[in-house]
């Protein structure tokens, strides 16, 4: 028997092993800031706190404690929304927690604001149930009766074959710069009129 078969054997299961994805994001839309974490296999690969200011997203390493600014029109924004849609359909949804405080200073607004925020979401919810049946999925809520207050924060857990990973990586590569050609091009073509 040839044990060097047993080489190729174990590349294939390994890229077909899911990968164990925890993606956990938080923000205050009132004051535009929050942060945003990425656990694979319950180690912690990235947290990073940003805020929102005129157009540009300003991030900060936790680790590092290094601030990067990014323009929402930048090759990096591109290339996160690219990716997002690649991986969107080879994922599988274990869990999908929504938290949320909201207040606008008046008691019977902030529940009225609260009833629909929780409507909007289990409609959500269940349309997205019957795509994904095994998922777990969750809303709760706070209502700050006397405090205007605008926070939310998802909790999702995700499984992901390391195949579909590094396939939706380099598609998206692919497909991220041929955007910033096309417009680079179309600037140059815009200054030489």
């Amino acid at each position: 028997m040839n044990y060097y078969l047993f080489i190729p054997f174990a590349i294939i299961v390994i890229f077909m092993l899911p990968l164990k994805i925890k993606l956990k994001f938080s923000c205050n839309l009132l004051e535009k800031n929050g942060a945003f974490a990425i656990f694979l296999f319950k180690k912690k690969l990235m947290h990073q706190q940003f805020w929102l200011k005129k157009g540009k997203i300003l991030l900060q390493d936790d680790k590092t404690s290094s601030s990067t600014e990014i323009e929402f029109d930048s090759k990096e924004v591109i290339f996160t929304k690219v990716l997002a849609n690649q991986i969107k359909g080879k994922t599988r949804l274990k869990e999908l927690f929504l938290f949320y405080n909201v207040g606008v200073q008046d008691a019977f607004a902030s529940a009225m604001l609260a009833g629909a925020i929780n409507l909007f979401m289990l409609i959500f919810f269940t349309s997205l149930k019957n795509t994904r049946p095994t998922a777990s999925m969750a809303v709760y809520d706070t209502v700050s009766y006397n405090r205007q207050v605008l926070e939310f924060a998802f909790k999702s857990n995700i499984s992901l074959s390391l195949f579909d990973a590094v396939y939706s990586f380099v598609v998206s590569l692919i497909i991220t710069n041929r955007i910033a050609k096309q417009k680079f091009e179309q600037t140059v073509s815009a200054k030489g009129e």
